[in-house]
Formats: structure tokens, sequence, C-alpha cells
């Protein structure tokens, strides 16, 4: 199983930025949603590049990727809207609620990042939301911690499938996000809740994503945020 994941804003408990959201994307087939992706691109080009104003998602003129921070509310909702027809993937999300968090946890952010993703992996995986059996997560090298390159790999086999809660085993890859479609596609989404627990502007979106069974949990750390 494919897992694509990427996040929205920072661990940091002395920062005004409340929350930290991790996404997780995983499609019944992923050369589909990519061409799910192409799609939504391709009839919306004009208005991206309209919307660009800091020169996220495009490049000497040419589109170069979608970021979901250079989206506007119009172009989320129609993004939403757009992926909730087909229904081919699961959405989960993470949230990390930064006021919660001491000083002690906050000290590694590595180690925070890979200890809150292995127990919502943990989660899912022992209440049926993902299936027990191999998986590939693919995350924005932008997230790939230098001192823990290889850790996230070790420490989810480790913790996961040595103690037989994952029949299988994990794979971790770093990716260019401009170079992975799947993964652009969680960066829009990880915006998309992070910027309405900020605003509280997208009740209907995220209903709407519940509502066509895309977006299965959102899992809270500290569990009770």
């Amino acid at each position: 199983m494919k897992i694509y994941i990427d996040e929205s804003g920072t661990i940091n408990n002395k920062l005004k930025n409340e929350y930290f959201i991790i996404t997780l994307i995983v499609p019944d087939n992923s050369n589909t949603l990519k061409k799910s992706y192409k799609r939504f691109v391709s009839s919306n080009l004009k208005e991206l590049k309209k919307i660009d104003n800091k020169g996220k998602m495009f490049l000497n003129g040419s589109f170069h990727e979608l970021k979901g921070s250079a989206f506007n509310r119009p172009m989320k909702q129609k993004f939403v809207n757009f992926f909730s027809q087909n229904q081919n993937f699961s959405l989960f999300y993470i949230k990390v609620d930064n006021s919660k968090l001491n000083n002690t946890f906050c000290s590694n952010t590595s180690r925070v990042f890979n200890y809150i993703l292995k127990i919502s992996l943990d989660y899912f995986v022992r209440n049926g939301y993902i299936k027990s059996e191999n998986h590939f997560l693919q995350l924005d090298e932008r997230n790939e911690r230098t001192e823990s390159k290889f850790f996230l790999e070790d420490y989810l086999n480790t913790e996961l499938c040595i103690t037989g809660i994952n029949q299988g085993s994990f794979t971790v890859s770093y990716f260019d996000s401009s170079n992975n479609i799947n993964v652009q596609i969680a960066d829009v989404f990880s915006n998309l809740l992070y910027s309405h627990l900020k605003t509280g502007n997208y009740n209907d979106e995220l209903k709407t994503l519940k509502d066509n069974g895309i977006l299965k949990y959102i899992f809270k750390f500290p569990n009770k945020c």
C-alpha cells in the first residue's frame, strides 16, 4: 500500500501557530489519482496561474506544482469538490495541538514527527482504517530531517512490525514534491485543515469529504486536543 504524506505548520509550542497538521493520502490506485490531478490542473490552469501571487506553483511561466498555501478559498472549494467526485482515495489527518506540548517534547522536532506518525499509524492499523500489509510511505523531501534520514523507516519497522501490530514492512522514501503528484495532493489537503483551524472557513468542505467517504479519521495528539 502506498501512503503519501505531507504537513502544514510547524512543531513549536512557542509560536502563534496553534496546530501542526500531518496528512496521509491512501489511493485505491495511484495512477488513477494522478490522472485526476492532471485533469484538475489542465481544467484550472489559467485560474491557478492567476492566484499564484508568490510564484509557488509556476516557474518561468510554466506550471511547476500545486501548493495549498497558494490556493485562495474558491480554489480550495473547487479542489475539494473535484476530488470528492471519484472517491478513489482515503484521507487521514493527524492534528497536533502545539499549545499542549511541553518544552522537552518540542526539543527535537524530528523525533516528535516520527513518534506522532508512529502512534497514529499504530491506531489506524489496529482499528482497521489502514490494512495490515507492506506500506510504502512517500514524503516531501523538505520534511526529511538530516539526522534521521533512515531512522523513520527503522523506527516504524521496529515499533509496528517486529511487535506484530503490522503484518508487513514499512519502506520510507523522500521526494521533491514537484516530482510527486500525490504528495502535492496531500499538501493541498493538509493546508485545507490547517486553514480551517485558523479561520473556521472550511466546515462545508470537510463535511463533503466526510460525507463522500473520503475523510476517514482525524487523529488528535495529544488525544484530548
